[in-house]
């Protein structure tokens, strides 16, 4: 499902949110840490995650797929001038991710996104976005992926299955896309606060599909959630731990 197919609503800023699922976090934390939620048999095998090499992380360092390679990955696409579904996202995934730490999954789960305007932003654009939404881009635990137009399509499209455009609208550059889509006629979107978004004033939006995948640790996709800003993070670990296994 497309970002522009989404049902309406109001998102409070993100601030909000990150609070919200830092909260969250910090219970899941405890429970990984003494004691699991029922365990659950792995999902099926749906397709081969593909492999790449030329992709460069928020850092400008060069990543490949064979760099995940025995851990289960948590993999989305990001726009970093998004100011709709993808900062929900990343608030989600930061709590997540940080409640692994310290637990019986720290160093098996790898937090994997791709950029998804790679024509348009890098990863100075892509820290950036990682800061306002509570992340360290020094951090490791988190590799926010980019490259050529060709490459990351290639990836993205090509062996995620997962299709994104850029949408031009002439009343861009005064107000957010997600704004000048809704005055004109289209499915509005909730919108979300993103400074990066605001100071950039982009001519652009990116529409893509608002989807989170689990890979596991031979490099097959077993979930697909197509409303990532809506998956719970104590719904997420069942299916990570189940993925992970004997890992």
């Amino acid at each position: 499902m497309s970002e522009a197919a989404r049902t309406p609503s109001i998102v409070p800023l993100v601030a909000t949110v990150a609070a919200a699922c830092l909260l969250l976090g910090g219970g899941l934390g405890w429970l990984l840490a003494h004691g699991r939620p029922a365990p659950r048999a792995a999902p099926p095998v749906l397709f081969r995650a593909p492999r790449y090499q030329g992709l460069l992380n928020q850092q400008g360092r060069p990543v490949s797929s064979a760099a995940f390679a025995g851990k289960v990955q948590v993999v989305s696409f990001l726009f970093p001038y998004c100011n709709t579904f993808c900062p929900v996202i990343a608030a989600h995934l930061v709590a997540f991710e940080n409640a692994l730490a310290g637990s019986p999954l720290a160093g098996k789960v790898e937090v994997v996104a791709f950029n998804v305007d790679p024509g348009g932003t890098g990863p100075k654009q892509m820290r950036a976005f990682l800061r306002e939404y509570g992340w360290n881009p020094a951090d490791p635990r988190w590799q926010y992926l980019t490259g050529t137009p060709k490459r990351v399509r290639q990836v993205v499209t090509g062996g995620f299955h997962v299709d994104y455009q850029k949408v031009f609208d002439s009343a861009s550059a005064a107000a957010p896309q997600s704004a000048a889509l809704a005055v004109a006629g289209s499915d509005p979107q909730p919108i979300v606060a993103n400074p990066l978004a605001d100071k950039a004033n982009v001519p652009y939006d990116i529409t893509h599909e608002d989807v989170l995948m689990v890979v596991d640790p031979e490099g097959r996709v077993r979930a697909i959630y197509d409303q990532a800003d809506a998956v719970g993070t104590s719904a997420l670990l069942r299916v990570v731990q189940a993925v992970a296994g004997g890992h």
